[in-house]
């Protein structure tokens, strides 16, 4: 199976009109609930917001709140009932089921919906510095922003498991990170969030960037080993230094709902989902990227209904396995 197969635009023609009568048909649970974050914690807000307004209008009757939480606090509040959805992260998602890290125990209510907006990693050099390929990155300066973030532990779990040895990983803040790369204070950066980075764009006015591409092989590999990462693509037009669509791991955010969703509901609420997606960028670019090929970036069970919405698709899902005893 290849890990990295889209989901072509052609299954987009699968949502036909009879989706706007099956939304109309169906009977929304009342009331419902769904969690974000704490008001102006990130763009979670922002997300389930206008995924509120997008499936409250497709699904007549449905009201939905929107409540206060967080990542890991929304596996929490879904598993027990307390809210009907949430949005999470891959690797929170991942450790909540399995119990582990943050989790004191396994958290099993919960399933995998629809995709919303995933962060990517980017390795990037100068183009002129001779780093040609990940391996290339022995014995070089890596800077992977604060101390313990998202980017430094990434970078040292990568380079551990390519056994590659950097000379020093540079923790630095990201406002200051590309003037080091600029200045040859360090050789290349490694970076996981969302993109564009202002600090690479900034970066790219005067200098030209390359991105290092890791192999399927690595990448596979690789998300065996840390099944919390997810296989993410970001697009070709996201800076000047791609020339193609950079494959690569990330974290996908995602919406969950308990387990006991109606079929029919969860059946109403892809159509909606996904027959809207342009309404959904509206809110942020970022949002564009709940699209069908994304649902291989959620590491948990899916709601049965979901799964066979995708199997009909032919879309791409990824159960992560289970963790190594």
């Amino acid at each position: 199976m290849n890990l990295f197969k889209s989901a072509g635009c052609g299954l987009l023609m699968a949502f036909s009109a009879d989706s706007a009568l099956a939304q109309s048909n169906v009977t929304p649970p009342t009331p419902v609930m769904s969690a974000s974050s704490q008001v102006g914690g990130s763009l979670y807000v922002t997300y389930v917001a206008a995924w509120i307004d997008v499936v409250s209008k497709a699904i007549p009757g449905l009201t939905i709140t929107q409540e206060p939480g967080g990542s890991s606090q929304n596996i929490i509040l879904v598993s027990t009932g307390e809210t009907d959805f949430g949005i999470t992260a891959s690797s929170q998602a991942y450790l909540g089921y399995n119990g582990l890290a943050w989790a004191e125990e396994q958290y099993r209510d919960f399933v995998g919906l629809h995709p919303a907006f995933p962060t990517y990693m980017t390795i990037v050099t100068l183009a002129d510095s001779g780093i040609e390929s990940v391996e290339d990155l022995a014995g070089k300066e890596l800077a992977v922003g604060v101390p313990g973030g998202g980017s430094d532990t990434i970078a040292r779990e990568l380079t551990d498991y390519l056994d590659i040895d950097p000379a020093r990983y540079v923790n630095a803040s990201w406002e200051d990170t590309g003037g080091l790369l600029r200045d040859g204070l360090a050789d290349a950066i490694l970076y996981i969030a969302g993109h564009p980075a202002g600090f690479l764009q900034e970066l790219e006015v005067n200098r030209e960037l390359h991105f290092l591409q890791l192999s399927d092989e690595q990448i596979s590999g690789f998300l065996d080993a840390y099944p919390y990462y997810a296989p993410v693509s970001l697009s070709a037009d996201t800076y000047g230094g791609l020339s193609s669509d950079l494959q690569t791991i990330g974290q996908m955010n995602f919406m969950i709902g308990t387990s006991d969703l109606p079929d029919d509901f969860v059946v109403a609420i892809l159509d909606a989902v996904y027959a809207n997606t342009d309404r959904l960028a509206q809110a942020h670019p970022n949002f564009s990227e709940t699209r069908l090929e994304n649902v291989r970036g959620i590491p948990t069970p899916i709601h049965p209904a979901a799964s066979a919405y995708y199997e009909n698709l032919g879309v791409e899902m990824r159960l992560a396995p289970p963790p190594a005893q």
